[in-house]
């Protein structure tokens, strides 16, 4: 399964820890793909298509990602967490498979990355 994560550096590295550590997925091959900026980003949704789009960003941010993520990858399903509830509705209004505010528990991530698989 491949997943292109956009998010902070401190939500990469939570989220590739979270993953590695969830037990349904411990003996899946994962390949994780961090993006920090915007522009890294568009570029990698570009490159090849993934299984799944996750957006660890928040506020404005976090939606324009989503926007640029449902554009460029209409089919792939992008799960989005961010500090503001506020944005739920915009997630769902966007299309998002899953949507929760942040911090994300082991079990939310794995409830959120069972919708992809």
């Amino acid at each position: 399964m491949r997943l292109i994560l956009y998010g902070t550096k401190t939500d990469r590295d939570e989220f590739m820890c979270s993953v590695t550590a969830l037990p349904d997925l411990r003996y899946r091959k994962m390949q994780i793909t961090g993006y920090l900026d915007y522009d890294s980003f568009i570029t990698g949704l570009g490159e090849s298509p993934p299984d799944c789009i996750v957006i660890a960003m928040d506020g404005a941010d976090g939606m324009e990602g989503v926007i640029a993520a449902k554009s460029v990858c209409k089919d792939i399903p992008v799960l989005w967490f961010s500090d503001d509830n506020g944005f739920g509705a915009q997630s769902y209004r966007l299309g998002c498979a899953y949507f929760h505010k942040k911090p994300v528990s082991p079990q939310i991530l794995s409830a959120a990355i069972a919708r992809c698989v």
